[in-house]
């Protein structure tokens, strides 16, 4: 049989297997499972004759490989063609399963601005994967951040196009180039849901998509990505999976994807049930056809019996069918599985949570940490008495898709969560656990006075307070739906704050916090905040209040330790903001690279309680702080900034100087705006190149750029790009020059 042959073309094999395949093999391959049980479940029931599909997998509870190998050794050997299974696992940063390395969540791989973190993770993302069984990922997440409500922003590589098409880019090449197949979501426009709510309507213009939300999508497809998953929202009214301009049109078409698209879990039931846009279940198949998407997960609507019956009495063309099919198996050969399908069962844990993968994720940790004020205070002298407060410093916040052991009833002994430091632990470990006083102070969602009492008692007898805030996202996984998970989520001290499901109304730091802190400041001790928060919070109220402020993001599995060495100056900081904080959630949007006409160009009398003004009466409309803010130890100088058109290129120098006492890292941000445009208004600012460069104290660097001239483009009327002309301003942190185009 051709398709069992591995020297043939993947065409031929293809072709060949397809003919072979009955209408029911055909429809099985459009099916996924998931993800409430455990593999061990899921392999039960195919030995009882139970499974409800024969093409993929998903599931991010307890699981042991062995039973991964068990379910390709049915598929391949028990039936009747021998195709193996897709294993998917979701990827955003690291695994989502007990075994696997947690790395710092994507906002903080982008800080570094360095893409090729983004790439060392997943690499070793994809040998932790393999090594386990897995042969997908649902990664990378190309959602541009737009809406901080929104519980999920937390999983974006930020609001900037160029930072976010680069990451995932390099995650795509990562991932595929290591035997797993990337899947990129959520396509498109899911990071501008309306009020900030998950799966709420996005009300997007197609030049908006096109200018700052597809390129992303377009890289991952260029880099060879043999996944994309739609998002469940209405754009415009109409919901994506439903959406065959986008889908097909653009997706297919423009970009010239020929891979594999899955649905998002359930969406062919919400288009009936919710969206009401079908009139029958054979209707939901029919407009999956349309659209081309190829695989249905978790669930068996639109590729029902319904649909198979329709086929089977000529009511519907088969070559839809087919060639949905096609695309399922490309992945499938492409990906090896048909030569082997399994995992060592022998090494495999020898593979996951190396000592190589660890130090990957405290080194993200230790470039992507970003300071964004200090008046002094840090790094702290030693020898101080330090107050730890705050619902996260007894706790290793990690970010959301990470499994967490005690929200599973199965558990697992292997659980890398349950191995990442306190807070508490790593600070005692650094400066003396006789030098730390811990207590929590206060709860996510609640304000105890007993608790607060206790806090501010240790708090009298410190030199310094180190406040660990922000926001909890433990609770997307692991178990959600099971006991003692619905008990926590519900648990004022323990509410979940962020990650898929745990949407905000407001984007300020969480009540009980603000109420701490105001009656920590009245103690007139030095404070350092700390911010755990994987998407913007406004912090208005606390900068003023605060000696200094730390963002740590979702940490990773190695970060508190690197938290500590960050606050004794072991560890200088780096980092810089991949997204703008708002000064208020009545300020969104506050996105940095917004239309020239917006944020108060108008009347420019911006107000304050003092003195009203007109935009806003009371306020002013910028952001609190900008994206691309980011402090250090040390510092440094521009000069000489110098921009010249050679060709299809932009060359720009600047010389950058550590004027500081610290050896130190840096990110270098080139910014441009087009003077004039077409019909067309342009974005005040938009960062067309970044590189992370190294210091010694006193060291000055002349740092090149080489700016493909497509940088300077944008939309025009017909929505296609139209080349920049006139003069180009371009900015770095302290200069401006120009060029003609």
């Amino acid at each position: 049989m051709k398709y069992k042959n591995p020297n043939l073309p993947v065409e031929e094999r293809v072709e060949d297997l397809l003919a072979r395949m009955t209408l029911e093999e055909k429809m099985q391959q459009l099916h996924c499972t998931g993800s409430l049980a455990t593999f061990d479940e899921y392999y039960q029931e195919m030995l009882d004759g139970k499974a409800r599909m024969d093409s993929s997998i998903y599931t991010y509870r307890n699981f042991d490989p062995a039973h991964i190998n068990r379910m390709q050794e049915y598929c391949m050997n028990e039936t009747r063609l021998g195709i193996p299974l897709l294993v998917a696992v979701e990827g955003t940063h690291g695994g989502a399963v007990p075994m696997m390395t947690v790395f710092p969540t994507t906002g903080c791989i982008s800080a570094t601005f360095d893409e090729s973190y983004a790439y060392k993770m997943a690499v070793a993302e994809a040998k932790e994967a393999k090594a386990c069984g897995f042969n997908q990922m649902y990664a990378p997440n190309c959602d541009l951040l737009r809406e901080p409500r929104w519980g999920r922003s937390e999983e974006c590589y930020g609001e900037d196009t160029l930072v976010v098409t680069k990451m995932c880019e390099q995650v795509t090449k990562g991932l595929q180039e290591n035997g797993i197949g990337s899947t990129a979501k959520h396509f498109i426009g899911f990071g501008s849901p309306e009020s900030g709510l998950n799966m709420s309507a996005a009300h997007l213009g197609e030049r908006e998509i096109r200018e700052f939300m597809l390129p992303p999508f377009e890289a991952c497809v260029k880099a060879g990505a043999y996944g994309i998953m739609p998002n469940y929202l209405e754009v415009d009214g109409i919901p994506m999976h439903a959406n065959r301009y986008w889908l097909v049109d653009v997706l297919r078409k423009e970009l010239g994807f020929e891979g594999m698209v899955i649905n998002d879990y359930g969406a062919a039931g919400l288009l009936y049930n919710v969206c009401k846009v079908a009139d029958t279940i054979l209707d939901v198949g029919k407009i999956y056809m349309d659209t081309q998407i190829d695989m249905e997960a978790c669930s068996n609507v639109a590729y029902s019996p319904d649909l198979k019956a329709a086929i089977e009495k000529g009511e519907m063309p088969a070559d839809c069918l087919d060639n949905a099919v096609r695309r399922v198996l490309t992945m499938k050969f492409k990906l090896g599985l048909f030569e082997n399908p399994y995992c060592d069962e022998t090494t495999w844990r020898e593979k996951v949570y190396t000592k190589e993968h660890r130090a990957l994720a405290r080194e993200i940790a230790e470039k992507g940490l970003t300071l964004i004020k200090n008046d002094g205070v840090l790094p702290l002298k030693g020898g101080e008495n330090i107050a730890l407060i705050g619902p996260n410093a007894e706790i290793a916040q990690l970010g959301s898709y990470t499994y967490y052991n005690y929200r599973d009833p199965d558990k697992t002994v292997d659980c890398v969560a349950d191995r990442a430091m306190p807070l508490q632990q790593a600070m005692e470990e650094k400066f003396g656990a006789d030098k730390v006083k811990t207590a929590r102070g206060c709860g996510f969602a609640l304000y105890d006075e007993t608790m607060a009492a206790q806090a501010i008692e240790i708090a009298k007898q410190a030199d310094v307070i180190v406040f660990a805030g922000g926001h909890n996202s433990i609770g997307a996984f692991g178990g959600e739906q099971e006991g003692l998970a619905k008990e926590t989520s519900h648990d004022l001290n323990w509410a979940h704050t962020s990650g898929e499901g745990a949407d905000m109304c407001d984007t300020d730091l969480l009540y009980p916090q603000k109420m701490l802190l105001k009656e920590l400041a009245k103690l007139g001790k030095p404070i350092v905040l700390l911010v755990y928060s994987g998407k913007p919070l406004s912090i208005t109220d606390e900068l003023p209040i605060c000696n200094a402020v730390l963002w740590t993001y979702g940490v990773g599995c190695e970060g508190n330790p690197v938290v500590a060495d960050m606050l004794a100056g072991d560890v200088i900081p780096s980092g810089r903001l991949p997204f703008s904080l708002p000064r208020s959630v009545g300020h969104l949007p506050c996105h940095y690279n917004h239309y020239r006409q917006g944020k108060g160009n108008l009347y420019k009398q911006h107000g304050s309680l003092e003195k009203p003004g007109k935009d806003y009466v009371f306020s002013e409309p910028t952001s609190l702080l900008p994206f691309g803010y980011g402090i250090s130890y040390t510092a440094f100088a521009y000069e000489n900034l110098t921009a010249e058109r050679q060709g299809d290129t932009c060359k720009v120098c600047v010389t950058v100087k550590n004027t500081g006492e610290y050896d130190a890292e840096h990110s270098v941000l080139i910014f441009a705006r087009n003077v004039r445009t077409k019909i067309v208004s342009g974005v005040v600012k938009k960062l067309v190149a970044f590189k992370r460069i190294k210091l010694a104290k006193g060291e000055a660097k002349r740092v090149e750029f080489d700016i493909p001239m497509q940088q300077f483009a944008y939309i025009g009327v017909d929505m296609k790009y139209v080349p920049a002309h006139g003069e180009i301003l371009i900015f770095t942190d302290e200069q401006t020059t120009s060029f003609n185009a």
